[in-house]
């Protein structure tokens, strides 16, 4: 039986590890850390006693291999998946708007949810359908999107300030993590087309019904271990071990070598730098664009009342400074009257003091429900992932490398190469599959 190494024990690695233990293969799979789940994971926080995800994540009717993996190791029912798209809008003084769109055929079912919407004016109404029929008429290719930011895209189209602000933005923010004046639009496009143009099953929102590293990682791990494989934490690499164009394998922090035919690393694109070495970083285009990928922070709120906010499990937030609110008290062992707040992009907020995010977010939570300005706040918890993510900004497709390196033997994973996606958990586990994949095909 042959043996893989995979460096990187989040979505990426775990699914490349699943899909290659299925296909017969023996892994050995090698995490830094004391713990897998890599940059989408649960811990108990240990003040409150909560199950805390390290940022709120969600998944969509179009995320097709990652809920394909879910089902693969057993979990898919551990994710809520609405019957149909519904969206909830709350802008101060706590007015509340919806998006719901029946079950229609595509991009019926869209277009027919803006109309019935509270949330829009008509002739926001108007604009918003403008974009869906470029959309869905295929009018705006990829390559003619190449150069155009997601702001300067909007405008082209017709979209007024309030409906980029009050809905688009917010899409993009959550499906991007970055400023729509930064991010490409080529790739929201794409990911529009995806989420909202496709079918109404893929427009779809999911939300973990338990914290997020019960979704995956115990049971991939198993499922990995059940096929003779090995799943390694506390494992640090050093480097790969590469020679005339060939990797046969890594050495470990501590000095030892382990030694593989195949190697998929499946680590964020700055750590891939530093495990490479330096000559071929520097010679090889596919490495030496590492260099000029840039991340993208995301800011995690956790705040814990005397008293519940909401009813609602998320809502999206408008003219505030946070962005989205998930209702913690859905998630059992989430902690009571618990919300999470979202702050995607967060460059000009990442450097901030905790007392100032809790500030912030406390002042945005008492302009849209009265309850707050009389609710004692029991306990906060700012999760700052200051590499959260990197960042899509126009042009970026051209630096994302392909699953098969240059180096023989020497595979990537991991949601910043070339997916055509945004760093969301669907690209992840598509990046895994595709490094699979790559070593399947090279046998």
């Amino acid at each position: 039986m042959d043996e893989v190494l995979i460096i990187g024990g989040g979505f990426a690695g775990l699914a490349a590890g699943v899909a290659l233990a299925k296909a017969g293969y023996r892994v050995r799979l090698l995490e830094q850390k004391p713990h897998l789940g890599g940059r989408a994971r649960s811990f108990v926080d240990p003040q409150s006693g909560s199950v805390v995800d390290n940022g709120q994540h969600i998944f969509m009717g179009c995320y097709h291999a990652a809920l394909r993996f879910l089902g693969e190791i057993g979990t898919l029912d551990r994710i809520a998946l609405q019957p149909r798209l519904r969206v909830h809008f709350l802008e101060p003084p706590g007015r509340l708007t919806t998006l719901e769109c029946p079950n229609l055929p595509s991009p019926w079912h869209l277009l027919a949810g803006v109309l019935r919407s509270d949330s829009f004016a008509w002739r926001e109404k108007r604009e918003v359908l403008r974009l869906g029929r470029a959309l869905g008429g295929g009018e705006h290719s990829r390559d003619g999107l190449s150069a155009l930011s997601v702001e300067e895209w909007l405008t082209r189209l017709g979209q007024s300030e309030k409906v980029r602000r009050g809905f688009w933005d917010l899409l993009a923010i959550a499906a991007l993590n970055e400023d729509p004046r930064r991010a490409a639009a080529a790739i929201f496009a794409h990911v529009l087309r995806l989420a909202l143009f496709s079918s109404p099953g893929d427009s779809r929102l999911g939300i973990p019904k338990v914290g997020l590293s019960d979704c995956y990682t115990d049971a991939a791990q198993g499922y990995i271990t059940a096929r003779g494989g090995q799943v390694e934490p506390n494992r640090s690499v050093a480097g790969f071990l590469i020679a005339e164009g060939v990797c046969r394998g890594v050495r470990l922090a501590e000095g030892n070598e382990i030694e593989a035919s195949s190697v998929v690393s499946a680590v964020p694109w700055h750590e891939l730098a530093r495990l490479l070495p330096g000559d071929l970083l520097r010679a090889e285009p596919a490495f030496t664009n590492l260099l000029a990928l840039r991340p993208a922070p995301i800011i995690s709120i956790n705040l814990w009342f005397d008293r519940a906010l909401t009813e609602l499990d998320f809502v999206a937030l408008r003219g505030t400074t946070v962005q989205w609110l998930f209702n913690r008290d859905r998630i059992p062992g989430a902690g009571e009257h618990a919300v999470s707040l979202v702050l995607s992009g967060a460059h000009e907020h990442i450097s901030r003091s905790k007392e100032e995010l809790t500030a912030v977010a406390r002042q945005d939570l008492g302009r849209l429900f009265p309850a707050v300005r009389d609710a004692k706040l029991l306990h906060s918890l700012i999760i700052k992932e200051r590499f959260a993510t990197f960042s899509p900004c126009v042009g970026v497709d051209a630096l994302r490398p392909p699953a098969r390196s240059p180096v023989r033997g020497l595979y990537l994973a991991g949601d910043w190469t070339a997916t055509g996606l945004p760093a969301t958990i669907e690209g992840a586990v598509r990046s895994g599959y595709n490094a699979a994949q790559a070593v399947l095909a090279s046998e």
